[in-house]
Order: C-alpha cells, then structure tokens, then sequence
C-alpha cells in the first residue's frame, strides 16, 4: 500500500530536486496528519492502541521490558540489511545512473537515462524503507497515533539526511546515530524540535551538501595534510642535525 501511494505521490513530484523534493513530502505529511486526526477508524487524536508484537523468527519486537535487548538487535540488523542494500543498489547499473541525475540531472538525460523513471523508482524504494520503519516502530511501542506523523517529525528526519549528506549514506547514518542520541538523552532540553529546525535551516543555507561535506571541513583536512608534510621532513633531519 505504501509503494502504491508513493507512485502516486511520487508521479507529480518528482519533478523537484534535493531539499525540495523532501518540503514536497513534508507537505504530503501535514496532509496525512490531519486525515488520521480526523478519521474515527484510525483513531482520531488516540491512535490505535493494543498492537500485538510483532514476531521475527524465535524473538519478538515489542515494549516489553524482557524484549529491550533483543529489539535493539533486532533494529541494528534492519539498519545493516538496509544499508547493504543501498550500497548494492549504488554500485549497480541503476546506481550509477542515479548518481549521474544527482550530478546534473540534464546531463543524465543526454546521455539517453530516463531520468523520470529512475527517480520515481528511488521515491518508491525510500517509501518502502520508510513504511518498515514505522511497522515495527509501531509493534516496538504497540501503538501508533497522530503525534507519529506530525510535520516536526517530518523536520527531524529531513534534518538528520540533510546534517549527513543527501547523498552520503554512512554521513547519514553517523549523523542519525549521534543527534538521536544527543536527543534522546535530552541534551536539547524543551528546545529538541527548535534544534533540528535550526540544524536544517543552517545546513539548507549554508551546507547544502552536508556538514560532512562542507569546504571548511575539507579545507581543513587539507591543512592537516600539508602540516603534517612540513613536520615530517622537520623531524626526519633532527637526528642529522644533532650528529
């Protein structure tokens, strides 16, 4: 159900690129928020509630307390399935024109890729990641409700790509990883959704290809380069000098 909303979703929007591709989507959200607010059969503002877990093999995704450990393996397992596939699919035919569309989309289609074709594919395949997610998010707690699809939600995942790169997918995960748990540990206070409206703001603005990516950051690592080669030769003639 997911990949077949997608495809509709996806056919008209795909015309827009990056950033705005993800404000699209975002909308779409705001959309889908104030349907299942007011749809009595989802719920409304309660949700669904009494989710049975969900089992995978001899263990079981769930909140129970027993099941914490085995669910955190569970979720890394997901992750790393995910993320093989992604590589797969970059280093594939497919990839490859995927990451020529990145480069310069007109580009692409000189060179004869259906450019239309491939990323409406991409917006059904990254759906379908998404809709994963959210089924075992949704055993994980064993309810599901509005506050699960708000438009800061939306903002917070959008921020955590955008932080890592749109198309660095270990800076994604590495920057998933770290402002999760800064968040979740509560280092941003009654502030958290203020702070991941900022970081994408700041990084729409100033780093559109992700902090990891960022001309400072390279202009850096080229100066520890070129000051580790002035220090090398420095040392290496220490000991001629001294005899």
């Amino acid at each position: 159900m997911t990949a077949a909303i997608a495809l509709i979703i996806g056919i008209p929007v795909i015309r827009l690129r990056g950033h705005y591709l993800a404000m699209a989507t975002l909308g779409f959200g705001l959309i889908i928020y104030r349907i299942v607010l007011g749809t009595g059969f989802l719920g409304e503002a309660d949700g669904i509630t009494g989710v049975p877990g969900f089992p995978v093999l001899t263990l079981e995704v769930s909140g129970a307390l027993s099941k914490r450990i085995p669910n955190y393996y569970i979720a890394w397992i997901l992750v790393l399935l995910g993320m093989l596939l992604a590589m797969n699919l970059i280093q594939s035919r497919v990839g490859r024109a995927l990451r020529s569309i990145h480069g310069s989309e007109q580009a692409a289609k000189a060179m004869g890729i259906d450019t239309a074709r491939y990323k409406l594919g991409t917006f059904v395949l990254s759906a379908v990641f998404a809709a994963v997610g959210g089924v075992f998010l949704t055993h994980y707690n064993g309810s599901i409700g509005p506050s699960e699809v708000t438009g800061i939600k939306s903002v917070r995942y959008v921020a955590i790509v955008a932080v890592g790169g749109m198309d660095n997918l270990w800076g994604s995960l590495l920057m998933g990883i770290l402002l999760n748990f800064l968040s979740l540990r509560g280092y941003f206070g009654s502030y958290d959704d203020a702070v991941f409206a900022g970081i994408l703001l700041v990084i729409m603005l100033f780093f559109p290809d992700g902090l990891l990516r960022a001309p400072a950051l390279r202009n850096l690592s080229v100066l520890r380069q070129r000051l580790a080669a002035i220090i090398r030769p420095s040392r290496s003639q220490e000991p001629a000098d001294g005899g």
